[in-house]
């Protein structure tokens, strides 16, 4: 598969993003619709559902912390960096595209991946935050299986 599929959909998204400070941007492969999809997250965003996140988990880790029970409590820790959920992303399924019958294996992922840092220049673009912008693409067990770091220079 070529990469031109992902990267004609990256570029729909970021016309459709002008003006978001993007700080997560992510390729979703939906499997269960047959759709691969942009979602982009801003920072003000993320840092918002991390806290919501904390002030509802802080309730459970501090029961469990008073029953002494550091296994339950463990599930219930504060949660720190950013929001990976991408169904609370500021933009979600931005644009989107049906995958037809290309074969979902490997290299269907690894092309998301290569398609994004082909891009990743144009989405640098849209983004204040230099080497903390991220980024992330599904893969065939997690919805975001993999997350790198803009501007990093691969090490030889």
């Amino acid at each position: 598969m070529s990469s031109v599929f992902f990267e004609d959909l990256i570029d729909q998204a970021l016309v459709e993003a002008k003006g978001l400070d993007i700080y997560t941007f992510a390729i979703y492969h939906d499997q269960e619709s047959g759709f691969v999809s942009i979602c982009i997250d801003t920072k003000e965003n993320s840092e918002r559902h991390i806290a919501e996140s904390n002030e509802y988990c802080m309730k459970y880790f501090y029961q469990m912390i008073d029953k002494g029970d550091l296994k339950q409590a463990a599930l219930w820790q504060a949660k720190i960096g950013r929001s990976l959920s991408l169904g609370d992303f500021t933009a979600v399924n931005l644009t989107r595209k049906e995958i037809g019958d290309i074969a979902i294996d490997d290299s269907f992922y690894l092309t998301m991946v290569k398609a994004i840092r082909e891009k990743s220049g144009n989405i640098a673009t849209q983004s204040t935050f230099g080497s903390s912008l991220l980024f992330c693409c599904s893969t065939a067990n997690e919805e975001v299986g993999l997350a790198w770091v803009a501007g990093i220079s691969r090490v030889r």
